[in-house]
């Protein structure tokens, strides 16, 4: 089987629908890890247990302490909390404002594939940006969102920390797949973007207004990362309307599966 982990944190202040997170993900693992703020862990299980899905022996909540004003890495330290939670030898990371779509039976052959192999190894999924609505999108990528839990980890790789302790934020988010020497894991395959593939759906464009909200704190975190330096009066710029890369794409609805 598989688990999936995530981060989950001031979640009484954004919008989440749980039923939607949980209906998805449940088709495809039978363990859901959640890392918060060490905190905010009860808040966070008084959010979630509203969910008609919500299960305490199959959702994980993982309290971490973190210095979000000082320590440039706390995301991925954050990420790594859960991904040491799971219980499962192979793993998805995903984000809370995104959804998994393809089916299943893909996905196992995926998990099968990566434990064939005697070293820790992951498989790229492509990763498509909604944008205003769910026929519209603006980008596609590949991530490592797929792969072994034994001897992966998720924090920056070493070629993005400067010498003077700060990050290239340029190369780093601070979450990539890497190894317990700060190597990048080892991909044994991509998966093209189509139709029917296996993809990750990212949903943080659908709303651009909660997206402008959630950025007021996000904002101060990427630019920190960019500066070395935590400033509290930090805006970045908001997210308007009319992207001029927004395209209609071709997926069937709905885009992604769901229990009942």
């Amino acid at each position: 089987m598989i688990s999936v982990y995530t981060t989950g944190f001031n979640l009484s202040k954004i919008n989440i629908d749980f039923d939607d997170v949980f209906s998805n993900w449940f088709c495809y693992a039978n363990q859901i890890v959640i890392a918060t703020f060490e905190e905010q862990r009860q808040e966070t299980i008084d959010v979630i247990c509203k969910s008609k899905f919500y299960d305490k022996h199959k959702i994980a909540v993982i309290p971490f302490a973190v210095d979000i004003e000082n320590d440039i890495y706390w995301e991925g330290k954050l990420k790594n909390a859960a991904l040491a939670s799971c219980y499962n030898d192979v793993v998805i990371q995903c984000d809370l404002d995104e959804r998994i779509s393809g089916q299943p039976s893909d996905f196992y052959l995926m998990a099968r594939e990566i434990m064939k192999h005697d070293f820790s190894c992951s498989i790229m999924l492509p990763t498509i940006d909604l944008y205003e609505d769910l026929d519209h999108y603006i980008t596609i990528g590949h991530k490592w969102y797929i792969h072994r839990k034994k001897g992966c980890f998720r924090g920056s790789v070493n070629f993005a920390r400067k010498e003077d302790g700060n990050l290239d934020a340029k190369q780093s988010d601070t979450c990539e797949l890497i190894d317990n020497t700060g190597n990048l894991i080892p991909c044994i395959g991509k998966i093209d973007y189509n139709i029917d593939t296996p993809k990750i759906i990212h949903l943080g464009y659908l709303d651009l207004q909660e997206r402008n909200r959630v950025n007021k704190f996000w904002g101060k975190v990427w630019n920190h990362r960019l500066t070395g330096e935590f400033d509290s009066k930090y805006e970045m710029k908001k997210t308007t309307s009319g992207d001029p890369r927004k395209n209609k794409h071709n997926l069937k609805h709905p885009l992604w599966p769901k229990i009942k």
